[in-house]
C-alpha cells in the first residue's frame, strides 16, 4: 500500500497542474460560506476572517516561496489546500507556487524573510531549516519570520534491507557499540536532520557508526538494498518506493506512525532521540495579525474538509494539522535541542 504513495502524488501534482487552479492566477470556482456579515458591496464575509482583514484581501495572487525541486509530498498536499481555500473562501485570486531553489533551501528562506511583510508572501519553513539558524550566520533566523501552519510531519525512520540480521534498533545499535566505526548507517548529510539524528543517537547509547552521507536519498537506500550499506536514517516518506525491500527498524516521532503502527518509535526502543521533520508554512515578520490569522483559518479548515482528508489518505500523507502558535512552540523546543547539541559538540 505505501508502494502506491509516490504514484499517487505524481498523480495529484499532475491533476492539480493541469486544471490550473494553483500557480497560474487563474480563477478558480466560487463556492458559498456561511456568512458573518455582508460588505457594501453584497459579497458575502467568511467567518474565517477575523476582523481587520482588508476587505479585498486577496487583490492579487499569493506568493508560495519553496526552496527546493518539484515533486515533492508537500507540494502535493499544499495544492490540494491551496485549491480548496480559493473555492471555499471564493476568491477572485489564488496562490501562485514559486520556486526559488538553491543552497539546500537557504535561497528560498532568505527571499521569504525579506520580503514585504504585507500577507502577499508566504512560504515553505520545514523544521530542518533550524539546523543553518543555530550554525550560521543566516537573515531567516525564527525572528524574521511569522508562522501560520503545519502541513505535515514525516518522522524519522532507522531501517535496514529486509533479510538483514538486525530485528531490532538495539541490536543495531549494540552491534555499533561492540564493534566502533564497523556498521555503516547512510544519510543525506551528515549535518543535517538525519546525521544529527545518528550522532544524538551515538551520545545517548555509546555507540559509534561509520555514518557515510550520499547526495539522496535513492542513493543511500539502493546502497542498503544492494547490501552496501548496513542502515539508513532518513524519514518515513523517503523509503515508500522500496517498502518491500526494507525492514524499518523504528521510527522519530513520540508516537507510532499510523502508516507502520507495528513499528516501535526510538524512545520505545531505549533511546530518548526524536526525528521528524516538520513541514510549516510561515511568512516575513511584521505581516498583519489578522491577515496571519486569516490565512492560518484557512489551511486549518482546507485541511479539515472530508474531500482534502479522503485525498490525502489515499496518497498516505502524513498529515499533521498545527495552527502558527504550536508549529512557533514546537520550533523554539526543536531550536533550543539543537543549540544544546552544537554547544557541546558543534558539528562541521
Amino acid at each position: 500500500m505505501l508502494k502506491r504513495s509516490k504514484a499517487l502524488i505524481a498523480l495529484a501534482l499532475a491533476a492539480l497542474m493541469c486544471l490550473a487552479l494553483v500557480g497560474c492566477g487563474s480563477t478558480a470556482p466560487k463556492t458559498e460560506t456561511a456568512p458573518a456579515a455582508a460588505t457594501d458591496t453584497g459579497k458575502e464575509v467568511s467567518k474565517l476572517r477575523p476582523e481587520g482583514v482588508p476587505e479585498d484581501f486577496p487583490n492579487k495572487e499569493i506568493l508560495y516561496i519553496y526552496g527546493f525541486g518539484a515533486g515533492s509530498v508537500q507540494e502535493a498536499y499544499f495544492r490540494v489546500l491551496a485549491d480548496k481555500i480559493q473555492k471555499m473562501e471564493g476568491w477572485d485570486h489564488g496562490f501562485v507556487y514559486t520556486f526559488k531553489e538553491g543552497a539546500s533551501g537557504r535561497i528560498g528562506w532568505s527571499y521569504l524573510a525579506d520580503a514585504k511583510p504585507d500577507g502577499y508572501t508566504i512560504g515553505f519553513t520545514p523544521s530542518a531549516m533550524l539546523i543553518s539558524t543555530v550554525a550560521e550566520d543566516v537573515p531567516y533566523e525564527m525572528e524574521k519570520l511569522t508562522f501560520i501552519y503545519n502541513m505535515m510531519s514525516d518522522p524519522g525512520a532507522i531501517g535496514v534491507k529486509k533479510d538483514s540480521k538486525y530485528a531490532s534498533l538495539k541490536e543495531l545499535v549494540e552491534d555499533a557499540k561492540a564493534r566502533p566505526g564497523k556498521v555503516s548507517i547512510g544519510v543525506t548529510s551528515t549535518i543535517g536532520q538525519e546525521g544529527l539524528t545518528v550522532k544524538l543517537l551515538e551520545r545517548a547509547s555509546g555507540a559509534q557508526f561509520n555514518v557515510i552521507a550520499f547526495d539522496g536519498e535513492p542513493e543511500v537506500l539502493t546502497g542498503v538494498v544492494g547490501g552496501h550499506l548496513d542502515a539508513f536514517c532518513l524519514n518515513i516518506t523517503d523509503t515508500t518506493p522500496y517498502i518491500d525491500d526494507l525492514k524499518i527498524l523504528a521510527t522519530g516521532d513520540k508516537e507510532r506512525s499510523a502508516f507502520l503502527p507495528d513499528v516501535p518509535t526510538y524512545q520505545e526502543s531505549g533511546y530518548d532521540v526524536m526525528q521528524v521533520n516538520m513541514r510549516g508554512i510561515g511568512a516575513p515578520a511584521g505581516t498583519p495579525e489578522p491577515i496571519r490569522q486569516y490565512l492560518e483559518n484557512c489551511f486549518l479548515a482546507a485541511a479539515a474538509d472530508p474531500e482534502v482528508q479522503a485525498k490525502v489518505k489515499e496518497m498516505q500523507i502524513p498529515v499533521d494539522s498545527l495552527s502558527g502558535t504550536e508549529l512557533s512552540s514546537n520550533f523554539t523546543t526543536i531550536r533550543n535541542g539543537l543549540q544544546t547539541l552544537w554547544d557541546a559538540d558543534p558539528w562541521q
